[in-house]
């Protein structure tokens, strides 16, 4: 048995995508053979149980009945209390308000955050990526063909015939259980009509285990032993599986396992998601991703439709696997899908990268706009500095496909693709109108609640940087059909627009800026309005905490009167402060005003060369070193990048000071890691494997290139805010080894841990470094050190004095 459980781990590949729980009630059957009733929250990663009376439940490991729980003395686990849950819906007798603990609760958010992460490892067993956090454009339009697999199991046989099936899928006019339409219909009524996506059925597949023992196998290998015995099913039928539609890799593009049987373990066993599965290969194509959904009635649409969308959309999910507020709630196909019957589409943003409906430019509209709701438009409002931010405006109705939003009226949509939601900065963020993304039956604007959108408004609507976007939504009126509201000043004016261009004329010509260096700031000024500006200046200012570091030797610039649509081109010179550090960070403003009008821009500069991790191989000697996302934002999920770094010139080794890390934490590091490698390629000598927030520290290169390489991966999930790390050089020759220096004796040497020391010369501090450079010691006894608590091996006695540093090698074993 272990050999075959080994093959399955060698050709299965899962990677989970959530489907969210919200307080859905299930019914879950005790060892009695009774039923109970109880609520889910939650997702495959991390969910929790709750009766209906509120109190946290949980199935109990030894009598396997479904109990209340508590939480242990640390908050870490929730554990059970051995009195019995009974709850009925329809049955308040059922239920108990009396128990000498609190309800809703929950382990600490620690705890969570390392169930989610132990429970993404055990579903992704190799670095076969399925989707990210960030969504690129992807147009999904035309036929699409998936495949649909129905299976039942002797101990939970078929309930609906293979017929009811296909109508979920394919049949235009399909009402069953309350369906709006079938997943076909779906998808062609939120696409405007552009997609038809029908499935080609089978089924019944009689799986060859019960459901129960399949039940007992970790999250996920049962469904993927289902899958590939019945793909081959199919297969022996003669089905031609390249009539389906596949990606650029050759996976079929959308595989739907539905089976019969409920997962008795909410986020175990036999348990719904959607995953990646790689190890069938028939007619040129080969399987990819599925979901799994049930196949007892009655048929729900909504997750199906939410998985679907993972796999042809290839939208994230925007809810957090945290349980943290995600702000968008039910207005979104991707986090909470609306009824279960009759879920909701996606976001604006979601649906315009598929290139569906229609998007309208209002970055520069001045005026009154009539916005006709759920008609698949949006009104967009771009961040000229930014191509990844803008905002989204759309008109929602409570009707039809919108029948289950939590409010209506006048949506606005924050977007920055740079952003992920599964952190504080989301790529997806909806405005809401209360001020409060708790509460989603208050988010639309219209009048007689809030009624405007604006810089002066809460919210307000400034860039994810806090610089006012220039973006008025005002005057908004009732909820209807077609809303009416106004954009920009109301009046013909003048739109002023600054963008910055780059950074030019800098002394050495390497395009940074570096202390004790001058510079040209290169910036367009432009007008988008109605009518010319006035006589417009522009200045440019150094802002912040190090405003100090930086002279602006010509801060004002004369624009003049700038007509519609012209842009004037603009340059400030400034000079960098010689006491600079490198990795110093300056913040410049620059503002236009006629008298009448203004807007600013703020642009953040790090001074220094900046090296960010990608695939390449740089000499220098002075440089800061960061994650691929840079010193302003996080780095991207599904990376692999190797970075070597050398000295620039002849008898120099590379030294690297670790300011800040963090990574997405796993105790093996399984997740995302950086590799330090000591030497000029992935085959030198490994220094560590670093993750979560354990920091590499200071790293000096000994290998005779005096080059570190560094290999930087990370998973299709969760990230961290990355890392900062200033690059220099060691010059070995103003560094020696004194092993038989008369100034310096040290004895025992080896040592057990004590070590009795005379110098004879003055000095400034005495350390020890370990092989790699990085100090594990420091004092100012020039008698005695202790290093007892060291590892064996080899050390390095440094000893600072005026003139030199003396080392000496010390071993301790």
């Amino acid at each position: 048995m272990k050999k075959i459980f080994f093959i399955i781990m060698l050709f299965v590949s899962i990677n989970i995508i959530a489907a969210p729980y919200n307080g859905k009630i299930l019914q879950f059957k005790q060892p009695d053979g009774s039923f109970v009733d109880l609520k889910l929250f939650g997702t495959e990663f991390y969910m929790r149980a709750e009766g209906l009376d509120g109190y946290t439940l949980i199935r109990d490991v030894k009598s396997n009945w479904i109990c209340y729980a508590k939480l242990s003395e640390n908050n870490n686990e929730l554990i059970s209390t051995g009195i019995i849950y009974k709850g009925k819906k329809d049955n308040g007798l059922t239920l108990k308000n009396d128990l000498n603990f609190p309800k809703h609760i929950d382990i600490s958010n620690k705890s969570r955050a390392e169930i989610i992460a132990k429970n993404k490892k055990s579903v992704s067993l190799n670095e076969q990526p399925v989707l990210k956090n960030k969504t690129l454009v992807h147009h999904v339009i035309g036929n699409i063909k998936g495949l649909c697999i129905v299976v039942d199991f002797s101990d939970e046989p078929a309930v609906l015939p293979i017929t009811e099936f296909d109508d979920f899928c394919n049949d235009l006019n399909y009402i069953n259980f309350g369906n709006n339409g079938s997943l076909r219909k779906f998808y062609s009524d939120i696409s405007g009509g552009l997609v038809d996506y029908q499935n080609v059925v089978y089924g019944y597949y009689r799986a060859p285990l019960t459901f129960a023992d399949y039940e007992q196998m970790p999250m996920g290998f049962g469904a993927q032993q289902i899958l590939e015995l019945a793909l081959n099913w199919i297969e022996s039928t003669g089905f031609d599986f390249s009539t389906l539609t596949t990606e650029p890799d050759g996976s079929i593009t959308a595989i739907n396992l539905m089976y019969t049987g409920v997962a008795q373990t909410w986020s175990q066993g036999m348990w719904y998601h959607q995953g990646y599965y790689g190890g069938f290969y028939a007619d040129g194509v080969h399987s990819g991703a599925y979901n799994t959904s049930p196949a007892n009635s009655p048929l729900e649409l909504a997750t199906v439709a939410h998985e679907n969308g993972h796999m042809i959309g290839k939208w994230p999910d925007t809810y957090k696997y945290d349980g943290s507020d995600d702000g968008i709630g039910s207005f979104d196909l991707m986090c909470w899908m609306g009824d279960y019957y009759n879920p909701v589409p996606p976001n604006p943003h979601f649906w315009t990268n598929a290139g569906w409906g229609k998007v309208v430019d209002i970055t520069n509209y001045n005026g009154i706009n009539n916005d006709t709701a759920n008609t698949i438009t949006c009104y967009k409002y771009k961040n000229l500095n930014d191509t990844n931010e803008f905002f989204l405006i759309e008109n929602f109705r409570q009707i039809s496909r919108y029948a289950s939003i939590p409010d209506e009226g006048l949506t606005i949509w924050q977007i920055d693709r740079s952003g992920d939601n599964q952190t504080t900065h989301n790529e997806v963020y909806l405005e809401h109108a209360n001020n409060d993304i708790t509460n989603h039956y208050d988010a639309c604007f219209h009048s007689a609640f809030n009624d405007e959108f604006s810089i002066t408004t809460v919210p307000n609507s400034d860039f994810y940087n806090g610089d006012p976007s220039g973006l008025r939504v005002w005057n908004i009126g009732s909820v209807a059909n077609i809303m009416t509201y106004k954009l920009g000043a109301g009046q013909a004016a003048p739109t002023f627009n600054l963008q910055y261009v780059n950074i030019a004329n800098d002394n050495n010509a390497n395009g940074f800026l570096e202390a004790n260096e001058s510079a040209d700031i290169n910036i367009n000024a432009s007008n988008f309005g109605q009518i010319s500006s006035g006589n417009a200046t522009v200045t440019c200012s150094a802002i912040g905490a190090n405003a100090g570091f930086v002279t602006v030797n010509n801060p004002i610039a004369n624009a003049g009167i700038i007509n519609v649509s012209q842009t004037i081109p603009l340059t400030f010179n400034i000079t960098i402060s010689s006491l600079t550090l490198i990795g110093t960070v300056i913040d410049l403003k620059f503002l236009i005003s006629d008298g009448t009008y203004s807007t600013y821009i703020t642009k953040s500069i790090v001074i220094g060369v900046q090296i960010l991790m990608t695939n390449q191989q740089i000499s220098t000697c002075s440089a800061m070193f960061y994650d691929d996302g840079g010193n302003f934002a996080i780095y991207n999920n599904s990376m692999n990048f190797v970075t070597t770094l050398l000295p620039a010139s002849a008898n120099n080794k590379i030294k690297v000071e670790f300011l800040s890390y963090d990574v997405e934490y796993e105790p093996s590091c399984g997740y995302d890691y950086l590799n330090i490698y000591d030497g000029n390629s992935t085959s030198s000598p490994l220094i560590g494997m670093y993750c979560g927030t354990n920091s590499p520290g200071i790293i000096t290169s000994t290998d005779a290139t005096g080059a570190l390489t560094f290999r930087f991966h990370s998973d299709d999930f969760v990230t961290g805010n990355g890392w900062e790390a200033i690059v220099s050089c060691v010059n070995i020759n103003e560094v020696k080894e004194n092993e038989n220096n008369n100034n310096v004796q040290i004895y025992p040497n080896p040592t057990s841990g004590i070590i009795n020391l005379l110098v004879n010369e003055n000095f400034t501090n005495i350390s020890v470094t370990d092989v790699f450079g990085r100090e594990v010691y420091k004092t100012i006894n020039k008698n005695l050190i202790d290093i007892s608590f060291l590892s064996n091996g080899i050390y390095f006695l440094k000893i600072k004095t005026n003139n030199e540093v003396l080392i000496n090698k010390i071993v301790k074993k």
